[in-house]
């Protein structure tokens, strides 16, 4: 990793004495009775959603008359010049929180800040952080007030000896404060510059809606307003991570669902909602990978996010009263379909044919087949990073959220209905998985006898059946859901090792139909190993059917 230059970023000094520095805004800290060191300054709590802008959009932005209708006050500018630091192994970044310097006019801000979002499951695409700063005389950072009460517990006090400067931003800031409404307080800022790190660089071209007061509706509605008048994609990553990213050289990668945090106590109204979020989160943690498509992992995970949203959606269907939920769930299926193709070339490619083809030598046939599968999966992708790049993706996301977070989507509920939100989760989780098993018990019951058709079928019934169970999980002892959750995976893993061969087999017949012999002859043999592969993993079929009717049901 090279840092910025020492003109850029000044290096760190040693430790200074603090007594006369003071955090923003507040009297002198004084230590008590006993002399201990005082505590740091209440921490921040920052609401904000991020989104990207294509630069020549940002001035149209600030000019236009959905803004200046709402703005009060008049638009401030200025350059923001921010040194960021961390030990040479990023042991701040590892614990989840930045460093930083910042040069504001006159004055120089320290701050902590932390990267990722404080409470992940407030809302889906707005971040919740915390925030400690402090004035202080210098470029340098202060590290004496990182051992403050309050902020030691978010920075390793170990690695304060090491920390040195990292990387820089520097970007020009137009701020504007928006009232929607007498309860509401946004604050725009719209940011043009770029990341440095040493010789590497990355543009900043960005609008962050902050959250002043109000309900976090309120950013959803805007960022949609927004999205009328220019292009915009949700951001999901903070300048720190970013940051981070340029001097580790490290790529976008893919992330699995983080953990639901339902508990016995939970309600249905609150379910619904932790679930739609989780589910949220877990599609744009893998937004960069998937556009970037440097892991296959990503456009998978995408999917899957996909999938779960919609299971979701028709799991809460009889809690769901809302004119818009058709039209949601219409979109969601879009994108799962144009993501589709991608997935199916790289399960495809690195499933099948390259092990295939591994086993091949220099068979010329062979190599002319996988050219035509990599051009194939190239184009896949390239349609699948256009459709989220398209304003509908993030029309979609935005609408989904502010839908969700504003309560629209019971709005309509009648009264026994909104009785059955408010009752405890569990009440309702049993009966709905219980569902679930019976008509995947039901559907496999002749398993020796489904066609290719009836196990497609069969596999979308036990994915919908491991969703809710993995969405309710935390409403039963561990214990119980495990060995049932095991035999669900891997009678739905197996179905879809089939259907996914079954796919690849359709689409290598349709790929050597207008190829040339040697392609037609190579495609004939690889066609005929993977029916030979289906064949074993059909007779590996009963016996995780066994298993599956062994597992205890664990709701009671």
């Amino acid at each position: 990793m090279t840092p910025p230059t020492s003109e850029a970023a000044p290096p760190v000094p040693n430790n200074r004495d603090s007594t006369n520095l003071q955090p923003m805004d507040t009297a002198p800290p004084e230590k008590d009775f006993r002399g201990a060191a005082p505590a740091a300054p209440q921490a921040a709590r920052e609401i904000e959603l991020k989104l990207y802008v294509a630069p020549g959009n940002l001035a149209r932005l600030v000019r236009h008359p959905a803004l200046v209708g709402l703005q009060q006050g008049t638009a401030a500018s200025q350059r923001l010049y921010t040194v960021y630091y961390d030990t040479p192994d990023l042991a701040l970044a590892a614990y989840g929180v930045a460093l930083r310097v910042r040069r504001q006019g006159a004055q120089r801000i320290q701050a902590v800040k932390t990267m990722n979002s404080e409470t992940p499951g407030d809302a889906a695409a707005v971040a919740v952080r915390r925030e400690w700063e402090w004035q202080i005389p210098s470029d340098d950072p202060d590290i004496s007030l990182l051992t403050l009460d309050g902020v030691r517990e978010v920075v390793p006090q170990d690695a304060l000896p090491a920390i040195r400067p990292m990387f820089l931003t520097d970007f020009q800031r137009t701020t504007l404060m928006l009232r929607p409404d007498p309860l509401t307080a946004i604050e725009v800022a719209l940011d043009t510059g770029e990341i440095r790190a040493g010789v590497a660089h990355r543009p900043i071209s960005e609008v962050e809606l902050e959250l002043k007061a109000g309900s976090i509706t309120a950013l959803f509605e805007l960022a949609h307003e927004l999205q009328r008048i220019v292009p915009l994609r949700i951001a999901t990553e903070s300048k720190a991570e970013a940051g981070f990213a340029l001097v580790t050289g490290a790529l976008p990668r893919s992330s699995k669902a983080p953990p639901l945090g339902l508990t016995p106590a939970t309600t249905v109204a609150e379910g619904f909602r932790h679930i739609v979020r989780n589910c949220m989160v877990h599609a744009l943690a893998n937004q960069a990978c998937a556009v970037t498509g440097v892991e296959a992992e990503g456009i998978h995970q995408m999917r899957v996010a996909l999938r779960r949203l919609r299971s979701a959606l028709t799991l809460f269907d009889d809690v769901i009263a809302s004119p818009d939920a058709r039209m949601l769930k219409d979109e969601v299926k879009w994108l799962a379909e144009r993501l589709g193709p991608a997935r199916d070339w790289d399960n495809l490619q690195t499933l099948f044919f390259e092990p295939y083809a591994e086993k091949q030598g220099s068979d010329e046939g062979v190599r002319l087949l996988g050219q035509a599968i990599a051009d194939s999966r190239r184009s896949a992708h390239a349609r699948a990073a256009e459709a989220l790049h398209a304003p509908r993706y993030t029309t979609l996301m935005l609408g989904l959220g502010g839908w969700l977070e504003s309560g629209r989507w019971n709005e309509d509920a009648a009264p026994d209905v909104r009785l059955l939100l408010a009752r405890p989760m569990p009440e309702l989780a049993g009966s709905w998985l219980a569902l679930r098993h019976r008509k995947s018990r039901k559907s496999g019951r002749q398993i020796r006898k489904l066609d290719a058709d009836q196990r497609h079928e069969l596999r979308i019934s036990f994915k919908k059946l491991r969703y809710a169970v993995e969405f309710f999980r935390g409403l039963y002892p561990a214990a119980a859901v495990r060995p049932y959750l095991d035999s669900v995976e891997a009678l739905q893993d197996l179905l879809g090792t089939l259907n996914d061969a079954a796919v690849s087999r359709r689409m290598i017949d349709a790929l050597s139909a207008d190829a040339g012999r040697d392609v037609r002859r190579a495609a004939g043999d690889f066609g005929d190993w993977l029916d030979r592969r289906m064949r074993r993993h059909l007779a590996d079929l009963p016996e995780r059917w066994r298993d599956y009717e062994k597992a205890e049901p664990f709701w009671g």
